[in-house]
């Protein structure tokens, strides 16, 4: 299939480097708005959001010198490829959402738990009460490292505030 062209670009994929140059421009331009203490001597907290801006604007370049002519071309998919499991992105999309929604009111640990298990069903996991229990435990020992090694306070819950 053929992109159609105007100016000598590809207009679907020139449009999509447009849109990558306009997004990697707002996030150098939003690192440039964060307020920095002159405590940071040379790593501070812009270090990484302009690179992340950096590398979108040189994709964006990448992108639009590929959109000249016909743009990108696209490879057949496989046929013998299985069909998308709608249920799998169910489970790890609800399992983020209601991750997301439910933060505030039950905690980090509960809630960092119940996504565990919903990534773990997307992929087929047979075990509930397995998963729960590894959940559990692996987001037990991250929220010590947080809490305790970094000093850093997460979702406040029922659980966080027996330990």
């Amino acid at each position: 299939m053929r992109n159609p062209s105007y100016l000598g670009f590809a207009v679907g994929p020139a449009l999509v480097a447009v849109g990558v140059l306009a997004l990697g421009s707002v996030v150098v331009w939003a690192t440039g708005t964060i307020p920095t203490s002159p405590l940071y001597a040379k790593v501070g907290p812009k270090v990484f959001p302009y690179g992340i801006g950096i590398g979108l604007l040189v994709l964006g370049l990448k992108l639009l010198w590929e959109a000249r002519g016909q743009g990108w071309t696209c490879e057949a998919t496989d046929p013998d490829e299985p069909a998308l499991n709608l249920a799998s992105l169910g489970w790890i999309t609800g399992a983020f959402a209601l991750g997301t929604a439910l933060i505030g009111f039950i905690g980090f640990i509960l809630t960092a738990t119940l996504v565990f298990v919903g990534a773990a069903r997307s992929f087929e996991a047979r075990s509930w009460w397995r998963s729960i229990a590894i959940g559990f435990v692996l987001v037990v020992l991250a929220y010590f490292g947080f809490a305790r090694l970094l000093g850093l306070r997460m979702g406040e819950g029922f659980i966080e505030s027996l330990i």
